[in-house]
Order: C-alpha cells, then sequence, then structure tokens
C-alpha cells in the first residue's frame, strides 16, 4: 500500500472514530464519567489548590513578539544561585495546541524544590503560545515559522541562558523549529531539548488530496463548543490519556480546551496540518531527549521513534501505559527524566534520581 494511500486510511479510521464519539449516546458519555470517578484520584481537590498557588506564586509578565502580539510569561523565579557556583538550571516549557500554561501545574509545584536539587535551584519558566490562554496572535498568524519565532523573543528578551527547552506536543514542534531556524541561539542559550508527546510530521501531509479534507474540517470546528458539553467534553478529553486516567486530570484539561479561541483552535490545528520537520531534523545538533507513552493515541509511539532516529545521537524513552498528558499522568517520572537529563549534558549537578522509565 503506497504511503498516501496508507494515510487515507488512517485518516478515515480515525475522522470515523471521532464522529462516532460525537455522536455517541448519552449512556456512553455517562459511563466514561462513571469510570473515571470509580477510579482513585488522589490530586482530586489538591489540583484546584496548586493551581492557584502556582498562578499566586509565579512572577508574570507579557513580553511583545516579533510581529505586534504578545506571549504571557510565568516565572518561578532565580533561586539566588550562589555565584560562585554553577550557573543555574532553567526549565523552559512549551505547551500544546489548545491548551495553555496550567498544564505544567504539577512541574511548577515540585522542580524548583526538588529532592536531588542543590545549591542552586531550578528557575522554572513556561509561556503561553500564540493564541493560546493569555497570550495574544501577532499580525502575521500561526506558522511554524512564528513558533520558533516566539521561542527566540522568550529567550532573548529574559536573557535565558542555561536552558533545557521542553517542548510538548505543538511545543515540540516550537522547539524542532527553534533549533533548525536559529542554530546560533540555540546553541548560545539551550542545553538541551526534550521532545514530550511530540510529532515532526502530520500524516495528512502525505497527499493534497487528505490535506485539503483536513483543512475544511479543521475549519468547521468549534472545539470549545463541544468541550463545554460536561459529559461529551469529559469523553473526547479522555483518548488524550493513557491506561491510567483520573478525573481531576481529565477535568482540567477539558477546561483548556473549552476555553480555547475558536479562531486560535482552527488556525492553530490548520498550521500542524501541513507540517512536515523531518527534512531538517538532522541539523539539529543539540542534546535531545524524546519522551513519549506507549498509549498515547495523539502522537503515537511510532512519532517519537521518527524523531529519534531521525535528530543526531536522541535518546528515546516511552513511558509504558502513559498517553499524551505526560506532564500529569506520569509527573514524577518526568521531573526525574528532565533533571537526569540535565545533569547528563552538564546544565546542572544534582543528584541522578532512580531509573523511572522503560526504554
Amino acid at each position: 500500500m503506497s504511503a498516501g494511500k496508507r494515510a487515507l486510511k488512517v485518516a478515515g479510521i480515525t475522522v470515523g472514530v471521532a464522529a462516532g464519539l460525537v455522536g455517541a449516546g448519552y449512556a456512553a458519555q455517562r459511563a466514561v464519567r462513571h469510570g473515571l470517578s470509580n477510579r482513585p484520584d488522589p490530586d482530586a481537590g489538591v489540583l484546584d489548590e496548586m493551581l492557584a498557588t502556582f498562578l499566586a506564586s509565579v512572577s508574570q509578565r507579557r513580553l511583545p513578539s516579533h510581529d505586534g502580539g504578545s506571549i504571557q510569561v510565568f516565572d518561578s523565579g532565580s533561586q539566588t544561585p550562589d555565584p560562585s557556583g554553577p550557573e543555574e538550571l532553567c526549565i523552559v516549557l512549551s505547551h500544546g495546541v489548545t491548551i495553555d500554561s496550567r498544564v505544567w501545574v504539577k512541574q511548577f509545584a515540585s522542580l524548583p524544590s526538588h529532592a536531588s536539587l542543590q545549591e542552586n535551584g531550578v528557575r522554572v519558566v513556561a509561556f503561553d503560545t500564540r493564541g493560546h490562554g493569555e497570550s495574544v496572535s501577532g499580525d502575521t498568524g500561526h506558522s511554524i515559522e512564528n513558533l520558533a519565532w516566539d521561542v527566540r523573543t522568550l529567550l532573548e528578551t529574559l536573557d535565558l541562558r542555561n536552558v533545557i527547552l521542553v517542548g510538548h506536543s505543538m511545543g515540540g514542534v516550537a522547539a524542532q523549529a527553534f533549533a533548525v531556524q536559529f542554530p546560533e541561539i540555540a546553541r548560545t542559550r539551550v542545553r538541551g531539548l526534550v521532545l514530550l508527546s511530540s510529532l515532526a510530521k502530520m500524516q495528512v501531509s502525505a497527499t493534497r488530496r487528505l490535506r485539503s479534507l483536513a483543512e475544511r474540517a479543521s475549519d468547521k470546528l468549534e472545539l470549545g463548543r463541544i468541550m463545554a458539553n460536561p459529559d461529551l467534553g469529559l469523553m473526547l478529553t479522555r483518548l488524550g490519556f493513557g491506561r491510567d486516567p483520573v478525573a481531576s486530570h481529565v477535568e482540567l484539561i477539558r477546561e483548556m480546551l473549552a476555553t480555547c479561541p475558536v479562531e486560535t483552535g482552527r488556525e492553530a490545528l490548520r498550521m500542524l496540518i501541513g507540517m512536515d520537520l523531518t527534512p531538517d531534523l538532522s541539523r539539529i545538533d543539540l542534546p535531545t531527549l524524546v519522551i513519549g507513552g506507549t498509549a498515547d493515541l495523539l502522537t503515537p509511539p511510532a512519532e517519537s521513534r521518527r524523531m529519534a532516529r531521525l535528530i543526531p545521537g536522541a535518546r528515546l524513552v516511552l513511558l509504558e501505559r502513559a498517553g499524551h498528558t505526560i506532564m500529569l499522568e506520569r509527573a514524577v517520572a518526568l521531573d526525574d527524566l528532565l533533571l537526569d537529563f540535565a545533569r547528563e549534558v552538564g546544565a546542572y549537578s544534582g543528584e541522578q534520581a532512580p531509573d523511572a522509565a522503560s526504554v
């Protein structure tokens, strides 16, 4: 079977599944909610407190983008490093499409005071991608090039160095594009890339016909309206999780999806439909860690394997049973992986954490 026919088949199955879920009856929607409510949820109530603490404790500022928009930044702030010690580690977090920086709430709660830290601590910085959350899209709208420019703007305006750049899903696309588009700046400021539940190519780009169909479908998408329905939204959001979802995590993602502006959802998804970064991945010369979940339906393990194969020297970690939202589903494992990687690339001198994942 040719690549185009294979892509059409995959897309047809995907569209059919999505249509079936949207049209699913009330009983099916309630069944998903019932299943989540019966599962132990250690973050029930706690996640709301973490979100309140996150928003109250971080420094927030708005940076002008290169094309007249603005970038909302959330910054844990400097840990007042010892000037005679090593340079402070900075972990920059870039979220996925149609969500916002709240998805990193667990990392803001845990990373700055992680048990393996020594004197210098960790500065954690996240930003809302253009058009998402509190950020405003600029005059030139949504494009892969603009994703790269916004990462550059953040790093240069805040003068961030010794950075581990973590990109989730579309945020991983931004990280790859930045490393390719601005290699000198990347080498100066970034110690390593972490591509989390991400991808380098959308299969629908395989044929012009399929791309056209997908673009027309995205133009009609009203994600917010769908996700505003608590039961239907929860059922669809559940697709982004792995084998062990908990209600508080699924609900947090549903709320973000429900509040994403309609135009942002349409334009950002349209941008990704035709994406193919694979010809440029061999040009990335930063240490790279690719992390995926074995149960991720949105960016399957094959996508993680492709990036790890094409980026020189990249290392791949797949977390068993995890889905697309590893920062919530496997927060402890992710923290350990990020800090171990930072230590491996010389960004900080903390103690190595126990191995938390299978490769």
